[in-house]
């Protein structure tokens, strides 16, 4: 029996609505007052656009297996962590989904988990993500146990990734659920236009009368009201008032709440959450364009490669065995973020050929194109001399200098 039929998987279960209504709802109405959680953290416009860059960014780096062959190592296309890994974990999922899979868990919920099916002789066959909020994971005598679905499961069939350890290193806490206050605000403000624009993106007012207004009028008044004056589409229509009733606006600007400006504070403190420059989610109004290269570089070796390492480490603590540890290596290859990039991969490329450590049909290969013959040779430039060389006479003709 597969391990996943053991179970009945269901979809996680938002969390009810906080009893207490927050400061910031209350002066907003009381709107967007339902608890932030993971499921509904992702209608925040900023969080969705920060874990989908970070999803994507891991997606297009390519995982690969090699063997230690003495002091070197080899791609191991023989063995199955090969393919499971740069191309399917399992016959239902390709691996860029899967990496985009265990990135969106990590962000929302803090964990990961995926199904680990070996054969009879040890040899993983697939991996399957499994739904997080399904799991529960403690520690007892210094070991980690694991029930899915309230069911005992063993923990070498699991693997189980998180990057912001809790203060045990049991599992990880969520990012959603440590800045839930912030998110709140983001959520809040945001529902806070929504209704503003909703009601024909004007502040309300109030109806003023010398007297008391009829049962009846008041009803045909709140009626028409919704129907017929609320909404853009009803903007600027006049008021049809009966019994003597004013309407007197409130002079309320959205400039005067700095709505705005609350909006774009959101937006960098939901990215510095989740370690993205706020440029990369379209908000470049305070980063000079000298200044984009420089951020791109921190988001790749300050969020991205943390990531990476850890899941490098993670896999190969679950998914090799003790005598795979001393000679497989899984290894994320960096070269594929440079693919967009045609100038600095060619001066990737060059710098690296100038100094023998790359052949001809090594860099072919990586552009995906046909090597020939000859081209696995290495070079070396050597028309640079130490001033020890040039006094004594040594010419340098042998090595290609132009020093004839």
């Amino acid at each position: 029996m597969n391990f996943l039929d053991q179970f009945s998987i269901s979809d996680a279960k938002a969390e009810g609505s906080s009893e207490n209504t927050s400061t910031i709802s209350a002066l907003l109405g009381g709107i967007g007052s339902d608890a932030i959680n993971a499921s509904n953290a992702q209608k925040i416009a900023a969080v969705f656009a920060c874990i989908n860059v970070k999803a994507n960014a891991l997606a297009v780096i390519p995982i690969k297996t090699y063997k230690r062959v003495g002091d070197r190592k080899e791609e191991d296309y023989t063995n199955p962590l090969f393919s499971l890994l740069r191309y399917a974990p399992n016959d239902t999922l390709i691996i860029s989904l899967y990496k985009k899979m265990i990135s969106q868990d990590l962000d929302l919920r803090g964990n990961h988990y995926s199904q680990i099916v070996r054969n009879g002789l040890g040899v993983i066959q697939s991996i399957h993500p499994l739904v997080a909020d399904n799991m529960e994971v403690s520690l007892a005598h210094g070991v980690k146990t694991f029930k899915y679905n309230g069911v005992p499961v063993a923990s070498t069939k699991i693997l189980h990734i998180f990057d912001i350890p809790d203060v045990t290193g049991t599992k990880g806490i969520s990012r959603i659920e440590y800045a839930k206050e912030c998110l709140q605000f983001a959520k809040n403000t945001s529902s806070h236009g929504n209704r503003l624009f909703k009601n024909s993106a004007s502040p309300s007012g109030s109806f003023e009368i010398e007297g008391s207004l009829s049962q009846e009028a008041f009803d045909r008044l709140k009626s028409d009201l919704d129907k017929k004056w609320v909404g853009l589409s009803n903007l600027g229509k006049p008021l049809l008032l009966e019994e003597g009733l004013t309407f007197k606006p409130l002079d309320i600007k959205n400039s005067d709440a700095e709505w705005l400006e609350s909006r774009k504070f959101n937006r960098e403190e939901v990215a510095a959450i989740f370690g993205v420059p706020v440029a990369m989610i379209n908000d470049a109004a305070n980063t000079a364009y000298g200044n984009l290269e420089q951020k791109y570089l921190e988001f790749s070796t300050g969020t991205i490669f943390t990531i990476t390492t850890i899941l490098e480490e993670q896999f190969r603590q679950s998914l090799l065995t003790p005598q795979e540890k001393n000679t497989t290596v899984i290894k994320f290859k960096y070269n594929a973020m440079l693919r967009v990039d045609t100038a600095t991969r060619g001066e990737y490329y060059k710098t690296r050929f100038n100094t023998a450590s790359i052949t001809p049909n090594q860099i072919l290969g990586y552009e995906d194109e046909n090597g020939f013959d000859g081209g696995d040779e290495r070079y070396l430039q050597l028309n640079i001399a130490t001033v020890k060389d040039v006094n004594s006479g040594k010419n340098l003709k042998k090595g290609g200098s132009n020093n004839e």
